[in-house]
């Protein structure tokens, strides 16, 4: 191949790569930009897309569908799946462009391969537990057992797994001095629902087990051995632990930053933020709250907080940090599903 040639090519695929990394940057960019002014609301609106994808209902009720939503989460547009993921984004690209011209929108950004484009979309056909079946199995009265010197129900009078949880929740909180409050019993039964399914033998792609999906190395440091492991008195047990090593760390940074709040709404947004914690990590949810890059969509909200909801509080400061680490959209669906599985509860 002539030299030229060559070198023509290779300036080409650097052009590429320099183009495909602006896109990557510019959907980010976008939400960088975002007022935090649009977080006013956009819990409800995340959550009326996730209540079509979690429960089958309106766009969603066909899951082969896409839906497109703008920054403030709020529905714009939807659209049949194409036969495969490269028609698909040039559909996609398509109803963005024609979502503009319509002035629907005041921007787009075609989507590639791994590069988000705008407005947003997502697949109503998304891995999710049946939630009313998954509900009904925390009712079923079909639980017995014991641990660590508590019983719950007996092989001719089951429990269900909400009254087997709840006297071990009750247990553990009569041991604290600052107790866990009924909300979070609420929440963490959510997240029994959206961790598992609230099935026994649950085990996710990274090895997480049982109801509350606890890794191995959490089991071991609440000193249960393997056998019982999947045990579910043992798994809410040490799920409550983590929750109040949780709290432990986090009330410091979050007290300093949303101390000043009413009571009711301070609560709401800690017990929310244990829940994302659970699943996003405590030195993660340490910085959502500090100092740093990470931590000034916080500080907007504790200035202004008469603004928001805790709810909206919370998924602002997730909104504003997707596309950093580790921040993607999977944290606040996470918080979306939970809150409306609590609701439906």
């Amino acid at each position: 191949m002539p030299l030229l040639i060559t070198r023509t090519l290779k300036t080409a695929a650097i052009c590429l790569l320099a183009a495909t990394q602006v896109l990557a940057n510019d959907w980010q960019q976008l939400i960088r930009n975002a007022p935090y002014s649009y977080s006013q609301g956009m819990t409800g609106n995340f959550q009326t897309l996730r209540r079509w994808v979690l429960f089958n209902e309106g766009y969603c009720e066909q899951p082969e569908r896409h839906i497109l939503f703008d920054l403030r989460g709020r529905f714009l547009a939807w659209m049949d799946n194409a036969p495969d993921p490269e028609q698909m984004q040039s559909a996609l690209n398509s109803v963005r462009e024609s979502l503009y011209e319509q002035q629907r929108t005041d921007r787009w950004l075609p989507g590639s391969e791994g590069v988000p484009g705008y407005p947003f979309s997502f697949s109503c056909d998304q891995p999710h537990v049946e939630i009313d079946a998954a509900i009904d199995r925390l009712n079923e009265k079909s639980v017995w057992g014991t641990w660590d010197g508590l019983t719950a129900g007996s092989q001719d009078q089951p429990v269900s797994l909400v009254e087997t949880a709840k006297i071990v929740f009750d247990h553990r909180q009569s041991q604290l001095e600052n107790a866990l409050t009924e909300l979070s019993f609420n929440l963490f039964l959510a997240q029994m629902v959206i961790e598992s399914g609230a099935v026994k033998g649950a085990t996710s792609r990274d090895n997480a087990i049982g109801i509350l999906q606890l890794r191995q190395e959490a089991l071991m440091d609440c000193a249960i051995s393997e056998a019982f492991y999947r045990h579910r008195m043992a798994q809410v047990d040490c799920a409550f632990r983590l929750y109040v090593l949780n709290r432990r760390n986090l009330e410091p940074v979050f007290m300093s930053r949303f101390g000043h709040l009413e009571a009711h709404k301070r609560q709401r947004l800690l017990n929310l933020l244990l829940v994302q914690t659970y699943h996003s990590g405590i030195g993660n949810m340490q910085r959502l709250l500090g100092d740093g890059e990470q931590g000034n969509a916080a500080t907007y909200f504790a200035e202004h907080h008469q603004l928001y909801s805790a709810e909206d509080i919370l998924t602002g400061m997730l909104f504003h940090n997707i596309g950093r680490t580790p921040w993607g959209w999977e944290s606040l669906f996470y918080l979306m599903d939970i809150q409306l599985v609590e609701q439906r509860i």
